[in-house]
C-alpha cells in the first residue's frame, strides 16, 4: 500500500497539467505532458500495478493510478476499465469521475465523457477543469451552447482562463456572432499576447476585418502586437508604439542576418507615410545601435491603403504598419559555400 500511495503522488504530480483541445483545428493541439519520469519508467510502475490490481481489484487506489498511468501513456482505452472500476469503488471522489471522464474523451465516448465531468460539477459546481473540459467536449460534439454556458462559467471564477476566453470567441464566430468574436479574441489577447493560440486569434480578427492587432513574421518568428498607434495627422510615436517597437528590435537585433523591412501605409497621405516610417526607423536605430550598421532596417511608404489577404479574404486597411525579416538559413549558405572549389 505504501508504494501505491508513492505511485498516487507521482502520478498527480505528472498528470494534473494535462489539458484537452478537442475540435479539429480550431483549437490548439493537446500539448505533450510534462512527465518527471521517462516512458520506461511509467512502463515499469504499469507492469506492476498490473499485477496489483488483477491481484486486488478492489483496490480503488491501485486501479486510480494505473489507469493514470495508462493515460500518460496514451492508452486510453487500456486505462477505462480501471477508472471506471476506481469511480464505481468511491463515487464521490472528484478526481477519479474527472480523469475518468478524460479516458471516456480520449476515447471517443463523447456522451459518457460529457457525463462524468456533469457529475464532477455536481459535487463541486465552481471546478474549474470539470467546466472547462465539458466545454470542450461539448465544442467537440458542435454543441455551441452548452460549450458557451461552461466557458461563462469558468470565465466567472477564473476571468483569465485561455482555454475558456479562446473557445469562447470561437464559438462566437461559428455563430456568426461577428462584433462579440472580435471583442472575445481581443480579451484572449490582452490576457495572452503571445504564444501559437495568439498567433491564431490575431488571424481570426484580421479575418473579421478587425486589425487592432497584427502578426509580423521576423526571421522563423512571428511576433503578435497591437497595431501601431500613430496620431491620425502626426508622425510621432505613442508610448505604444514604442512599446512595440522595443520588442520588434529586441527579437531583430538579436538575428545575425536579414534587413528589417519596414512598410507604411497611409491612404491619400504619402508624405506622413513617409514622416511615420523614418520615425519608426530613427526610434529603433537609437535604441538598438547594431540596427544602425550596414543598413539593417529599410523602409517604404505608400499613400494608398494595404491590401493583405487572410484565409482567402482581402482586406483593406487605410493606416497601417508592417515589420517584415527575411532571414537566410545558415544550412543554405553552408550548403553553397560546399559547392565553391578551392583555389
Amino acid at each position: 500500500m505504501k508504494r501505491i500511495a508513492i505511485l498516487c503522488i507521482i502520478v498527480s504530480m505528472l498528470l494534473t497539467g494535462c489539458s484537452k483541445y478537442p475540435f479539429s483545428s480550431l483549437l490548439q493541439p493537446r500539448p505533450q505532458q510534462q512527465q518527471q519520469l521517462t516512458r520506461a519508467d511509467l512502463h515499469r510502475e504499469a507492469a506492476i500495478l498490473k499485477k496489483v490490481v488483477a491481484k486486488n481489484p478492489a483496490n480503488a487506489s491501485a486501479q486510480y493510478t494505473y489507469g493514470r498511468i495508462l493515460l500518460a501513456l496514451d492508452k486510453p482505452r487500456q486505462a477505462l476499465p480501471h477508472l471506471k472500476k476506481a469511480s464505481a469503488l468511491t463515487r464521490n471522489n472528484i478526481d477519479y469521475l474527472l480523469w475518468l471522464g478524460v479516458a471516456y474523451g480520449e476515447s471517443g465516448k463523447l456522451s459518457e465523457e460529457q457525463v462524468s465531468y456533469s457529475k464532477v460539477l455536481q459535487r463541486d459546481p465552481k471546478h474549474i477543469r470539470a467546466l472547462v473540459y465539458l466545454g470542450n467536449s461539448y465544442l467537440k460534439s458542435k454543441k455551441f451552447q452548452p460549450s458557451l454556458n461552461c466557458y461563462q462559467r469558468t470565465l466567472a471564477i477564473q476571468p483569465d482562463n485561455d482555454q475558456a476566453l479562446y473557445n469562447r470567441a470561437i464559438i462566437y464566430k461559428q455563430l456568426h456572432r461577428k462584433t462579440e468574436a472580435r471583442q472575445a479574441f481581443k480579451l484572449y489577447l490582452q490576457s495572452h499576447p503571445s504564444g501559437t493560440l495568439a498567433i491564431k486569434a490575431v488571424d481570426h480578427l484580421n479575418h473579421l476585418d478587425d486589425f487592432s492587432y497584427r502578426n509580423h513574421h521576423l526571421g522563423h518568428r512571428i511576433v503578435t502586437l497591437p497595431a501601431m498607434s500613430s496620431a491620425p495627422s502626426s508622425a510621432d510615436l505613442t508610448r505604444s508604439d514604442r512599446a512595440n517597437l522595443d520588442t520588434i528590435g529586441s527579437v531583430v537585433v538579436n538575428m545575425k542576418s536579414g534587413p528589417l523591412d519596414i512598410i507604411v501605409y497611409r491612404k491619400n497621405a504619402g508624405n506622413l507615410a513617409r514622416g511615420r516610417a523614418i520615425s519608426i526607423k530613427r526610434y529603433l536605430e537609437d535604441r538598438f545601435p547594431p540596427l544602425a550598421v550596414n543598413g539593417r532596417i529599410r523602409i517604404s511608404w505608400f499613400n494608398v491603403p494595404e491590401k493583405p489577404t487572410f484565409s482567402g479574404h482581402r482586406a483593406t486597411i487605410e493606416d497601417s504598419t508592417v515589420f517584415f525579416l527575411f532571414q537566410i538559413p545558415v544550412k543554405s549558405t553552408k550548403l553553397k559555400n560546399r559547392g565553391k572549389k578551392k583555389r
